[in-house]
Formats: structure tokens, C-alpha cells, sequence
């Protein structure tokens, strides 16, 4: 196993953080250590084939599937983020019967407090159409992909950060080049590829 080293500010919250996670010696860890803190207050909604089928707007989606003050927290989300279902995801969602989960993320790190907007697009399939899937979310110009293989099942996780509070931003460049998730292998193209067994 290799530790994929973060080349950039997004590859540090992608995957999303545990709730408490450390920077000790390098290294991005879940056990408490005399390191920086990062602090994770997590919000997120699940966007299914479905959802994306019975409307393709996300102002839609989450009126329906949402209610009282967390309806409120998203539309407000919506405004203040220009989150929105852009048309390579409804496809990706529709093509490969895929999942969406868009999460915004309360970060205190070091005690800079921010948001981070994160898209988390994922495909269960067989070893015939892998290709076609790694190939979809590439589109997608994702921050992170993995790939987890069992048997002739694989499952495909691509990572998109949309926003970062630029202050947050500034506060985690200052672990860019910290060691963050174990991978079999790593490709760098476009998008940093880990391959996990």
C-alpha cells in the first residue's frame, strides 16, 4: 500500500474527513495526536437516478425531499453556494445509474473556521463496463477518483470539490504535500486516480 500524497488543497478534504481528524508527522490521521485539529460538522442529501428522472432541477429535488429547518439550511446552501444539477450530472446520474451525494461541510482547522461544498458521484458495477464508468466520471473533472475492485464488482468514486471558503483555502495549502489515503496504486492524469483492493 502506498499513502496518496495531497498535490493540491482539495485532494487534503477528499474523501470527506472523518468528524475529528489530525496532521501528525506528515500525515493525516483519525487517532489524536499533538497535530493540528481539523474539525468536521457534516450536511449532506442523496440525489438518486430517480430524483433526477422526476426533475433536473436541484431547487426541485430538494423540495421534495426535504422539510422544516433542513429544507431552509439547503435552500439557503443552494443561494449562497450556486449549487446547482448541471447537465454532466444528470447524464452520469441517468447513464451509469449512478448516486450523488452533495455534501456542505462546516471545517474548523486550526481554528479557521469555513465551508467546503463537496459532489460525491458513485457506480457500482461488473468488470465488463468499468472502463465505461472510470470513463463517465472523468468527465466529470473531479478532484479524486478511487477505484475499489472485489471479485468482478467494482465500486467507482469520483470527488469534486465546488467551493472552499477562500480563508479555509488559505489554511489548508499550509498542509499541501501531507500523506492522506492508502491506495494499491495511484495514476496521475487529469484526475488523481487510487486503486484499492
Amino acid at each position: 500500500m502506498i499513502k496518496l500524497i495531497a498535490r493540491k488543497v482539495e485532494e487534503i478534504i477528499v474523501p470527506p474527513l472523518p468528524e475529528y481528524s489530525y496532521v501528525c508527522d506528515g500525515e493525516i490521521r483519525e487517532a489524536q495526536c499533538k497535530g493540528s485539529m481539523i474539525f468536521r460538522d457534516p450536511d449532506f442529501i442523496l440525489i438518486t437516478p430517480l430524483d433526477a428522472l422526476q426533475s433536473f432541477s436541484l431547487n426541485s429535488i430538494i423540495s421534495y425531499k426535504l422539510r422544516g429547518r433542513k429544507l431552509k439550511r439547503w435552500e439557503g446552501y443552494l443561494k449562497k453556494y450556486n449549487i446547482e444539477l448541471e447537465g454532466t450530472d444528470t447524464r452520469v446520474l441517468l447513464k451509469n445509474n449512478a448516486l450523488l451525494t452533495i455534501y456542505v461541510d462546516g471545517l474548523t482547522v486550526c481554528e479557521v473556521d469555513g465551508e467546503v461544498v463537496i459532489k460525491e458521484y458513485r457506480i457500482v458495477g461488473t468488470d465488463k463496463n468499468v472502463d465505461e464508468g472510470l470513463n463517465a466520471l472523468k468527465e466529470l473533472k473531479p478532484d479524486l477518483i478511487t477505484v475499489s475492485q472485489r471479485d468482478i464488482w467494482y465500486l467507482l468514486t469520483a470527488y469534486k470539490v465546488v467551493y472552499i471558503t477562500p480563508e479555509l483555502k488559505r489554511e489548508l495549502s499550509k498542509f499541501v504535500g501531507v500523506k492522506r489515503i492508502e491506495c494499491d496504486r495511484i495514476e496521475y492524469e487529469e484526475t488523481t486516480i487510487c486503486y484499492v483492493s
